[in-house]
């Protein structure tokens, strides 16, 4: 039963792939006169939200390249804090203003692969460092310094909670 159930557990490096692509699945279609258009009053456009999850990928790449120490808690302890904070759809949160899309007009192209470019230095360092160090270089509001492992899922579960509200905004679209 023990390996039926771990089987069911995609690695971190798969699972980072898929979100990636689930996203790209759903903006490359969009064609470059529809992603700039405001869907309905209060949103972001299609452009913005993935420039948002390019400097938010493009954040947590900074975080886990920097610098560390060894980690005296278990390495995913807050896990599924963030968790449960980024996939409870009734909470709703301001973009800290470092990763805060810029109001202008996003050329589809550009923002494809800059989104590819970032998930797959994301990718790449899930693959290379040791993710049971704690990062230094920026804390978590209300929780604190962040292991590698904690900010690589942080960075998975932000970018789940904007593939749904990227299929919320393309089916406000109409296209």
């Amino acid at each position: 039963m023990e390996q039926q159930k771990n089987a069911l557990v995609q690695p971190l490096p798969v699972l980072i792939g898929s979100v990636a692509q689930a996203q790209l699945n759903l903006f490359e279609p969009v064609k470059q006169s529809e992603v700039n258009r405001i869907p309905f009053e209060g949103s972001w456009t299609a452009a913005e939200l993935i420039e948002h999850m390019v400097l938010s990928i493009g954040s947590a790449v900074e975080v886990l390249s920097g610098p560390v120490k060894v980690t005296d808690r278990a390495p995913d302890q807050y896990v599924q804090s963030v968790k449960d904070m980024f996939l409870n759809f009734d909470l709703k949160f301001k973009s800290a203003p470092s990763i805060a899309p810029a109001t202008q007009l996003y050329d589809r192209d550009i923002l494809i692969k800059k989104l590819r470019t970032v998930y797959n230095s994301l990718i790449y360092l899930v693959e290379v460092k040791d993710l049971t160090d704690t990062c230094l270089l920026w804390e978590f509001p209300t929780i604190g310094h962040l292991t590698r492992l904690e900010w690589a899922y942080q960075a998975v579960y932000h970018a789940q909670r904007h593939t749904e509200q990227l299929k919320n905004i393309i089916g406000h679209l109409g296209g």
